[in-house]
């Protein structure tokens, strides 16, 4: 099977197990997203990783953003995205009439990037650096759709057959990972805006963002990137905000801001 790493290099499945006991050591814990995306970046050599959270309202969530080499640009990626560019991607039909079914049993789907996306949502995806291909995973839950994109920059190239039928095999593990961390804090209880969650209002302003960056799905080392700032800073602004409104954990901020 292709690797799809550097080099033609297999895996390093022992140390990857190793990740994958770590993704479920944090399920519901904040933590679990970069041992998510660890596992993604090793098993399926993927430069980028966004998770998007589509719900009822025609509303797309921003869950997770990781790109280690453009933290910033991801994130730019992922708000045009959310901002309602998703209307543009040709999945999106599939993921309205899956949300309307309802079914959130149904199995996890591997989509290829299609040959007949429209020439201005091709130039918006590939007016970012680096960003070769794209296969997205589509993880029906109940009330909600994951929409997991795995992105290949330009030195790995596009997806070949044998990638996605790498990326099939383990489409039925990424999706139960997914569906059973976010089951604690699914985004559809969510306010539309964490901007008016008034609870935040009690942070100072650098707290404040830093809270922000993570609700809209940025890992702590992309959130320190976004604002500038070194991840040691990143790190005591987050543990001084969540000193400050009684919580331990993303989870439980998620849950705090649904419920005020």
């Amino acid at each position: 099977m292709s690797s799809g790493l550097p080099d033609n290099r297999a895996p390093d499945w022992p140390a990857l197990m190793a990740i994958l006991a770590d993704c479920v050591a944090e399920l519901g814990d904040s933590a679990f997203g970069d041992h998510l995306t660890a596992l993604l970046r090793g098993s399926l050599g993927v430069e980028q990783c966004i998770l998007f959270a589509y719900t009822r309202g025609d509303v797309m969530s921003t869950l997770l953003v990781d790109n280690s080499r453009y933290p910033k640009v991801a994130g730019r990626l992922a708000r045009l995205y959310a901002g309602g560019l998703f209307r543009q991607d040709p999945n999106y039909p599939r993921l309205r009439q899956l949300l309307q079914t309802g079914d959130g049993r149904a199995n996890a789907e591997l989509v290829s990037m299609p040959e007949d996306m429209s020439p201005a949502y091709r130039s918006h995806l590939f007016a970012f650096p680096d960003l070769a291909d794209k296969a997205s995973i589509v993880i029906p839950a109940p009330e909600i759709v994951y929409y997991l994109n795995l992105y290949r920059d330009l030195a790995r190239g596009p997806f070949s057959r044998l990638d996605l039928e790498e990326i099939q095999t383990l489409t039925p593990l990424i999706a139960s990972l997914v569906r059973r961390h976010y089951r604690q804090a699914r985004p559809a209880a969510l306010p539309a805006r964490y901007e008016d969650a008034e609870v935040l209002q009690a942070l100072s302003s650098r707290e404040r963002e830093l809270c922000l960056l993570l609700l809209h799905g940025h890992t702590l080392k992309t959130a320190a990137a976004e604002l500038d700032i070194a991840p040691s800073t990143a790190d005591t602004f987050r543990k001084r905000a969540y000193a400050k409104l009684g919580v331990r954990s993303k989870a439980e901020l998620l849950a705090l801001c649904r419920r005020h």
